[in-house]
């Protein structure tokens, strides 16, 4: 038979069996979302050294065992200060889960924006290309082969204001782009 020492000693190993497990359990499962961001970054960062990024959207979710993990949606933009950003949008699932996340939506490429269906302007890098390549833009478009351009993007209730500037230049340009996918204005403006 089991002495009253040998009993309580095998209690004490049992219970600290079940904390350890607890333990384990609760930092395998207690993801954040300081963690999933982090590791975010760090791939983006990793994949597009160049470019300009941010996490837009963290969603925390529940797998089908109840675990808890975050679908995160960033925006890469590449070439964020030039006459033709590329921007996508790249959508992860941390931790891992044992499905597929959507692919990358691109939302710029090959310098073109409104190329069919109804036209929408919702992002700076969409209004940024259309302020020198819809019509009415072309004095926009030869001061900015012209010069070494930068553009400086604001965002009005109904428009994008989309400033081109040079260093070397007597002028710059300001043009007014509706969110509707319109040309509003341009204006070229003289440097004091």
């Amino acid at each position: 038979m089991a002495t009253r020492k040998e009993i309580v000693v095998l209690i004490v190993l049992i219970l600290l069996i079940v904390v350890l497990v607890k333990v384990v359990e609760f930092f395998r499962v207690n993801v954040v979302e300081a963690d999933a961001s982090k590791f975010v970054l760090e791939d983006l960062y990793a994949n597009y050294p160049d470019a300009d990024i941010e996490i837009m959207i963290i969603k925390e979710k529940y797998n089908d065992a109840n675990e808890k993990y975050f679908e995160i949606k960033a925006r890469v933009t590449e070439g964020a200060y030039t006459p033709c950003p590329e921007r996508m949008h790249i959508y992860y699932n941390y931790p891992v889960q044992n499905f597929v996340t959507q692919p990358s939506e691109y939302i710029t490429t090959n310098c073109e924006v409104c190329t069919e269906g109804t036209c929408t302007i919702a992002f700076s890098e969409e209004a940024i290309i259309a302020s020198h390549t819809f019509p009415g833009t072309e004095e926009v478009s030869g001061f900015i082969s012209s010069y070494d351009t930068y553009p400086e993007v604001s965002e009005e209730a109904s428009d994008w204001i989309v400033k081109w500037d040079s260093a070397v230049s007597t002028e710059y340009y300001v043009v007014a782009v509706s969110k509707q996918g319109e040309i509003s204005s341009v204006e070229e403006i003289q440097k004091e």
